[in-house]
């Protein structure tokens, strides 16, 4: 797959799916197999979007996301995508919505085909939509179509309701929409050790600041370490009982047997929301907490 951070003309024809993709979730998801399923040898199956939410630029209200850009390439390698303009969305926010058409998906990409979700909007202002878009490209003999919602639970899957899910400990509702588990990646750092006093060895990952933050509480996790995966008992919070300020993820890998991890790259998936954060008066009554919440991690998993 190839990565292009402004426009540039290409040699092949493309299929081009339009939009931010926050997530990648299953509703992107059929924006972006439609495209590739319409891809061939010669048409590139194209995803134009952009460094940053275009909705957050123009508001200048900056909200956490639900993937970095680096997490979002990934899934549409996997998907099968071949080319990504990820662009500064100066480049185009000026443009009204026929030269966005003409210029951008015509003259330069030379697209065959054009994808849209249902709420796509674009041009000056956002004030072109959907159909719009479908009525531009016929003109140029551009072939599009807008996809319709996919639903969750009767709802229309959207980046906002994820994040929701996340904000609220609803982890597996997030997960089902996203199609894979929401996690944190991250460098292991050094933390203050009380996991080892208390006989439950933690490992400590700082959260992006820019990605969601989910509800404070213990999860259980999946934790990827070098292709190898592990259980794990996840703490996101500040944990209050021995005083930190600074949010952050603390997992206890259930089979992990030994080694150094400091400054591994590391992958916490998380599962299912056990319990909210919760201050304990002594270090004894949050070990047994916390081999309440083993036990239950172990007993889910067990099933």
């Amino acid at each position: 797959m190839q990565i292009f951070d402004t426009l540039k003309p290409t040699k092949y024809y493309t299929s081009v799916a339009l939009g931010f993709f926050d997530g990648v979730h299953k509703g992107h998801r059929d924006v972006i197999t439609t495209a590739v399923n319409a891809s061939s040898d010669v048409c590139k199956a194209t995803v134009l979007t952009f460094k940053d939410s275009p909705a957050y630029i123009l508001s200048g209200n900056k909200k956490q996301l639900l993937t970095t850009n680096e997490e979002k390439f990934n899934l549409f390698e996997k998907l099968g995508v071949e080319y990504v303009f990820c662009i500064d969305f100066n480049e185009v926010c000026s443009m009204t919505a026929n030269d966005f058409v003409k210029e951008v998906l015509y003259d330069t990409l030379n697209a065959k085909f054009v994808i849209a979700g249902f709420n796509y909007h674009f041009g000056k202002g956002g004030n072109a939509n959907a159909d719009d878009l479908i009525a531009m490209c016929h003109k140029l003999k551009i072939d599009s179509c807008k996809r319709k919602p996919v639903e969750y639970q009767n709802e229309p899957i959207s980046s906002t309701r994820i994040r929701q899910c996340i904000t609220n400990g609803q982890i597996e509702d997030a997960n089902a929409m996203l199609s894979y588990n929401f996690s944190v990646t991250s460098k292991i750092t050094s933390g203050n050790h009380i996991g080892t006093t208390i006989k439950t060895p933690t490992i400590n990952q700082p959260l992006n600041t820019g990605i969601v933050t989910p509800k404070f509480g213990v999860y259980a996790s999946r934790v990827v370490i070098d292709d190898r995966v592990y259980l794990g008992a996840t703490n996101i919070g500040t944990h209050p009982t021995v005083g930190d300020s600074e949010p952050l993820c603390e997992t206890h890998l259930l089979n992990f047997e030994s080694g150094n991890l400091y400054s591994r790259n590391v992958k916490t998936e998380l599962l299912r929301f056990i319990r909210p954060e919760k201050k304990f008066d002594s270090l004894v009554q949050l070990k047994q907490q916390i081999q309440k919440d083993i036990n239950d991690i172990l007993s889910s998993h067990n099933k």
